[in-house]
């Protein structure tokens, strides 16, 4: 049995139960499972989350579906990691992803369903290979992470990334990585930073139509699962050293690539 055969599913009418299989129901609940431990900071995760409301939902559909989620999660996140965060992080990449999500709001337009994935799994792996250059080439990189078009490049892929699919996670999280930030400042720069991108793009995902009372009923029966996966995740960056976890976040980021590049 594959998730192939989840993409019957619907959400009918203002606030009404959403049509789901009990299969159907057992994927939702992990992909918010997957989206609160993404936002305690294993950011790659995240991308699970994607993957399988996508399965679930045909198209821009599961974009919708998942964005007040992202939110709720986003808002829990940033009230646990209140400390240790880089304002001048987020200030600088401010304006880069707003012109990002205009840009995807715009692609959504005339971009079809099928070339969503391999689009944004593209984007992830241009930002790995940046990360994996770093490491041959430090005084370049360092000048790299210290340019404005870098700052302009990873804020619109960003913006792009989260507008097209929700799927910006892994592409920050090498960005933020490049700059060289310590597990602690990551992981709360991380939180703040999406609670403002997700809020910004609501308005957009109105306007295309892509939240319902239908998409906003499933998320409140989901709470649970994502307050739980918050649970988790948080243990998990507390005992996590920062070299295990750097590969951990980026080894995630890579394998939700590949398998967005793969997805048909």
């Amino acid at each position: 049995m594959t998730l192939s055969i989840l993409s019957t599913a619907s959400l009918t009418g203002a606030w009404s139960w959403p049509e789901l299989t009990s299969l159907q129901w057992t994927f939702a609940v992990l992909a918010a499972l997957c989206c609160g431990i993404a936002k305690a900071g294993l950011a790659g995760v995240g991308m699970m989350t994607v993957l399988i409301m996508a399965e679930i939902f045909p198209g821009k559909t599961s974009s919708g579906v998942v964005l007040p989620m992202l939110i709720f999660a986003d808002v829990m996140a940033a009230l646990i990691y209140r400390q240790q965060i880089l304002w001048s992080r987020i200030r600088a990449l401010f304006f880069p992803i707003l012109a990002g999500i205009a840009v995807g709001w715009a692609v959504l337009w005339r971009l079809p369903d099928a070339a969503f994935k391999p689009l944004i799994g593209a984007m992830v792996l241009l930002m790995l290979a940046i990360h994996l250059f770093r490491s041959r080439a430090p005084l370049l990189t360092a000048n790299l992470a210290g340019s404005p078009a870098f700052t302009w490049t990873g804020g619109l892929l960003t913006g792009l990334a989260t507008m097209i699919a929700n799927a910006a996670g892994p592409i920050a999280t090498v960005y933020l990585l490049i700059l060289g930030l310590p597990k602690k400042e990551f992981v709360a720069t991380m939180a703040w930073l999406f609670l403002f991108v997700n809020l910004v793009k609501v308005p957009f995902s109105l306007h295309l139509g892509l939240i319902s009372g239908g998409s906003l009923t499933l998320n409140l029966l989901l709470i649970p699962a994502v307050i739980a996966g918050l649970a988790i995740g948080r243990a998990a960056v507390h005992r996590l050293p920062q070299r295990p976890f750097q590969i951990i976040v980026l080894s995630l980021a890579a394998i939700a690539a590949l398998r967005l590049l793969t997805v048909a």
